[in-house]
């Protein structure tokens, strides 16, 4: 096996060519071509050109500073690619954190060590993991943009010092606990409320953003279209975060009669409020008919805990449930991928697999029947 030379980086078959990345200062340059040859030529191009223009992809490049570039794209590109409550977290992280570190340093300056240096200098003023994490994400996205515009030739952020985040130990209720909290909910709104969230995975967002329009009781399916966030301190119906958020569950009959008691219940309401009524079609609507706030739910899903004579935990761990209970039933992972609304099967895969006792126990009973071939081979 030949040795590659210093500077031919790696290469690869990709789609219907190949593709050759090479790696400088820790910042990867890629390119792709119908040959090997032409891959690696292209890729060192890239690398050529952007140590010409100091690394970065035109002249003009080198010349404007990040906070100019920074919120005009965010404000004018990246504001309808993101949720509403998602907008404003990155204005904050922009205007606090990242222009006042590195707003007027040039975009080809910005190195590994000056995202490094945002880090540190985030952590000293006392910031959570999470939002310095966010911070370097927003910042990634930024200069990839930035390469799009033929700014820079490559995103250091990638080469920076990447932050872990402590996994939150999900505390999920048994089969048991779910059928139990259910059937002592004090009323079929509140039943309803619940199964969303532990039969159905539904977000808080998702479940009191969920619209009569979206429930089809002659196909028996629910989709998922919108979700209710607080924008500019008020309630109000905006998009999903994501495509792959958008999907269609299978309804059981039982829940269909949750839905039909729950129609009743909307309608005899917005017959006593009258004009006050707010018309945004909602299945659990709050005040007036407006989107529920979600402290109040929050709320709510303590009250049914405690009724259950059950600890209390986050409502998320409601959405966790949910997905460990269909993975302990032999469900396949990507199947709960879809179901959750996951961009990706590995978020799925590390946030649950290791949790589920049932799957480990299970795959050691397919060891032990390939041992025996003779044997059974029904799960």
């Amino acid at each position: 096996m030949s040795r590659k030379k210093n500077g031919d980086g790696h290469t690869y078959e990709f789609r219907n060519g190949y593709r050759t990345v090479i790696k400088v200062k820790g910042i990867p340059f890629s390119a792709t071509g119908k040959t090997e040859a032409e891959a690696k030529r292209n890729a060192k191009a890239k690398v050529k050109q952007a140590n010409a223009l100091n690394w970065g992809a035109t002249p003009r490049g080198g010349k404007i500073p990040l906070d100019e570039f920074l919120m005009g794209w965010l404000e004018h590109e990246h504001q309808g690619e993101i949720a509403p409550s998602t907008y404003i977290r990155y204005v904050q992280l922009a205007k606090f954190h990242i222009i006042p570190e590195l707003g007027r340093t040039a975009l080809v300056k910005i190195d590994r060590n000056a995202v490094n240096c945002l880090m540190e200098t985030m952590g000293r003023k006392g910031q959570s993991k999470r939002s310095i994490r966010q911070a370097r994400a927003l910042l990634s996205v930024c200069l990839n943009a930035a390469i799009s515009h033929d700014l820079i030739g490559a995103n250091p952020v990638g080469a920076s010092r990447k932050i872990r985040i402590d996994r939150h130990e999900v505390d999920t209720l048994t089969r048991e606990e779910v059928a139990r909290v259910i059937k002592l909910a004090p009323n079929d709104t509140m039943r309803l409320r619940l199964e969303l969230a532990l039969l159905y995975g539904l977000r808080q967002g998702e479940a009191l953003g969920l619209r009569w329009r979206d429930i089809n009781f002659a196909n028996k399916t629910m989709s998922i279209a919108k979700q209710a966030q607080t924008v500019d301190r008020e309630r109000k119906l905006v998009d999903l975060k994501s495509k792959s958020s958008y999907r269609t569950f299978s309804l059981d009959e039982e829940t269909l009669e949750l839905l039909r008691s729950q129609r009743a219940t909307v309608a005899q309401a917005r017959l006593k409020t009258g004009a006050d009524w707010e018309h945004n079609d909602l299945v659990l609507p709050g005040e007036n008919g407006k989107p529920m706030a979600s402290r109040w739910d929050y709320e709510q899903w303590h009250q049914a805990l405690d009724n259950a004579g059950l600890p209390r935990r986050r409502l998320h761990d409601a959405r966790h449930t949910c997905a460990t209970l269909l993975l302990e039933d032999g469900v396949d992972i990507e199947v709960i991928r879809r179901y959750l609304g996951h961009s990706s099967v590995e978020l799925t895969s590390r946030t649950y697999l290791h949790k589920s006792a049932k799957t480990v126990t299970r795959v050691s009973e397919t060891v032990a029947r390939i041992r025996r071939p003779g044997s059974n081979t029904a799960a």
